[in-house]
């Protein structure tokens, strides 16, 4: 039995209703790209430094020092000898002096420098300043320690122990060193007919007293 108008046309629209729906038609032009946001990255300040202050206080304090080291060196050279380290001026001293008789006429110092009216018994162009150490107790000669530590004093000629005959052979004295200041320059003469000759470092200039010849 053929089927009727109404069957035929129910089933066309069911067959319609399932066949797939066809693609839009292309335009032709590419697909718009999409917007990609960049990531954002949130930059963090760097910390400020802690107890500022207390980093300011500590330069302050380093510069002050290092100020203070250098004003101190400066009064340290005129008031000690490089020559004799730890002699302070002002202070006393005991010395064990090492001496031939002939050191009386043989030792001499050249400088302009008086300290308290103590000076050398010569000027630095060589001149005699007129008096000599066996007759002026206030006349400079360079003498050593039994260390080898030389110093400027004046006054050992006129202590009582030297003034009877002395010993033949090379002998010591100890006495009593009053330090009165530091020569920076100074020439000095170890014999009666030598040249006088610039010591590179300074040396104590002072008075010796109370002079004993050890026994």
């Amino acid at each position: 039995m053929s089927p009727s108008p109404e069957e035929v046309a129910g089933d066309s629209s069911i067959a319609a209703a399932d066949a797939p729906s066809a693609p839009a038609p292309s335009s032709g032009a590419p697909p718009a790209p999409q917007e990609i946001s960049a990531p954002v990255v949130e930059v963090k300040a760097p910390p400020a430094p802690k107890n500022v202050l207390l980093y300011s206080l500590s330069g302050f304090l380093c510069i002050g020092v290092a100020l203070w080291l250098i004003l101190a060196w400066a009064g340290y050279k005129d008031k000690y000898s490089q020559q004799t380290e730890g002699w302070r001026l002002g202070s006393t001293k005991m010395l064990e002096i090492t001496l031939i008789r002939d050191d009386k006429k043989n030792l001499a110092c050249a400088s302009e420098k008086a300290f308290a009216g103590v000076h050398c018994g010569f000027r630095i162009n060589g001149q005699p300043w007129g008096t000599t150490p066996d007759t002026d107790p206030n006349v400079l000669q360079p003498f050593n320690t039994v260390k080898n530590e030389l110093f400027l004093a004046a006054g050992l000629w006129q202590s009582p122990i030297l003034q009877g005959t002395l010993p033949a052979e090379r002998f010591t004295v100890v006495c009593n060193y009053h330090i009165l200041g530091v020569l920076k320059a100074v020439s000095l003469r170890w014999s009666a007919t030598g040249t006088f000759g610039p010591v590179d470092q300074s040396v104590t200039v002072g008075n010796l007293t109370d002079c004993v010849i050890p026994q």
